[in-house]
């Protein structure tokens, strides 16, 4: 065993006075009352309590060696020499004879139904944005009556555009409309009698005119024959007799002429006093069609300048302002449709063949410590990211007004249930060197320091026990933070 010289004022107390040597001896404990030493797992202090671990009487001659002992063991404490004994984690548990039980509570170790998780970590997004937009380009943007984390209603106002042009061509389509209406419902009455007989005059003045134009072609028929017969006979100039057959072919063609507008007035006042014909009405039917196609057209693009909510939901997006110029290719708005949302969690291809869609997910967030949701797996994705060899699971969420779209959350996919040891989480008490212990109740009344490995954390609160107890194994609930182990305890009833 290797020596070393101890420091002088151990001297110093090795020659101290027979009166000091008896004054120790005199106030150390009675060594029959002295207990059993035990050792549990956990950290002990450095100094013992020397008014538990001396006895109380010592043989005569025995009081130096133990004062100067109790002097090195607080002084080499007081320094911060470590001995083999403090390098140790266990530390000694007995039983105290004289301080009273403490009161506390105990429960029994039981095998309880244990949800084996797997943890991930994901985003929040929306269940289904739905975007927004105008099919109508190149109009300027007049109002935005929507904010982002607006709640909308189906065919609600969202924004404006400018329309003046749009509305001045609705007035005329409406005309236009208007006006082939009431020629249809001419067509269809038919002609008033006032009417057919105007028509009839027509015909009349048009007959007058045919046998004046016949007159008058008779009459430059006669005047070239005679004009014909003195040119050759060399009594007139050939240019009179051209003239002449000028004059005739002029009064043939007005004759023609008049011949036409008799057909025509006598066609018109047949149709008079026969009614039109179902052509004629199909004709004036497509008219009013047509100028009822056109007037469609215009309300519709004008209905596009009142961009509206196409379903109830939450505008999670605004991207446009007044003053902006539309085109049909930008998204005025995003909504999320009733507020759903999921949690888009990334999840090792090795764990995927685990989960199922309909499991149940605890959800918490390190940036919200109160958040506390369960939701439940919807989608599994079909593929696996090639370079980090995960996949994306899909987590139906709970409405909750704390979640927003890009928030990062903690999740805990809860693959199966098995029997498993519990015992209350307050039971359990962690470590500085991160274990941790349970006090067991003896059959003494005492406690005894049980370190315990633990699992899963389960939602009524209890714990799980991989190793360290057996089941029916009685330990300490309310009060084990005060305990240490030998400690004697009164068993109370909750």
């Amino acid at each position: 065993m290797a020596r070393c010289s101890l420091p002088s004022f151990f001297v110093k107390a090795a020659n101290s006075s027979a009166s000091e040597r008896r004054t120790i001896a005199k106030q150390a404990p009675d060594e029959t009352t002295a207990p059993e030493f035990k050792k549990h797992n956990t950290v002990s202090s450095p100094l013992p309590n020397l008014g538990k671990v001396l006895p109380k009487r010592l043989p005569k001659g025995r009081g130096l060696l133990v004062g100067m002992g109790a002097g090195a063991v607080f002084v080499l404490g007081g320094i911060g020499i470590i001995t083999p004994q403090q390098s140790d984690v266990t530390t000694q548990e007995f039983p105290s004879a004289t301080s009273p039980a403490q009161s506390v509570t105990v429960a029994t170790a039981e095998n309880s139904r244990v949800q084996q998780t797997i943890k991930a970590t994901g985003s929040v997004a929306a269940f289904d944005a739905i975007p927004v937009s105008s099919p109508v380009g190149g109009l300027e943007v007049q109002q935005v009556l929507v904010e982002e984390g607006a709640i909308v209603e189906k065919g609600q106002l969202m924004a404006s555009l400018e329309n003046s042009e749009l509305q001045a061509k609705l007035s005329q389509a409406k005309a236009a409309v208007a006006e082939a209406k009431a020629h249809l419902a001419e067509v269809r009455a038919g002609k008033r009698p006032e009417e057919v007989a105007q028509a009839a005059e027509t015909v009349n003045s048009a007959e007058a005119e045919v046998e004046q134009a016949q007159s008058n072609l008779n009459l430059a028929r006669q005047q070239a024959q005679r004009y014909r017969m003195l040119a050759e006979q060399g009594a007139i100039a050939r240019d009179r007799l051209d003239r002449a057959l000028n004059k005739l072919q002029t009064r043939q063609s007005q004759l023609q002429q008049a011949q036409a507008n008799l057909r025509e007035a006598r066609q018109r006042l047949s149709q008079l006093e026969g009614g039109n014909r179902a052509e004629v009405i199909r004709q004036a039917q497509a008219q009013l069609a047509s100028a009822k196609a056109k007037q469609q057209s215009v309300a519709a693009k004008l209905k596009n300048t009142w961009v509206v909510a196409p379903m109830s939901g939450e505008v999670a997006e605004r991207n446009v302002s007044v003053g902006d110029v539309t085109s049909p290719s930008q998204d005025l708005f995003t909504i999320i449709e009733n507020g759903r949302l999921e949690l888009s969690l990334n999840v090792p291809e090795t764990q995927l063949g685990e989960i199922s869609p309909g499991q149940q997910v605890k959800i918490t967030s390190d940036a919200q410590s109160d958040l506390r949701l369960w939701g439940k797996v919807r989608k599994i994705a079909p593929t696996v990211e090639k370079d980090s060899r995960q996949g994306t699971v899909k987590v139906e969420l709970p409405a909750d007004q704390s979640l927003r779209p890009g928030i990062f959350l903690q999740a805990s996919i809860i693959t199966s249930a098995e029997k498993s040891l519990t015992v209350p989480s307050e039971a359990v008490q962690p470590q500085t060197n991160g274990r941790a212990i349970v006090y067991q109740l003896q059959a003494n009344n005492t406690v005894k320091a049980q370190p315990v490995e633990t699992g899963e954390t389960m939602p009524d609160g209890r714990v799980e026990i991989v190793s360290g107890l057996s089941r029916g194994d009685l330990i300490v609930v309310e009060g084990a933070a005060y305990l240490r182990g030998g400690d004697r305890v009164k068993v109370v009833r909750n």
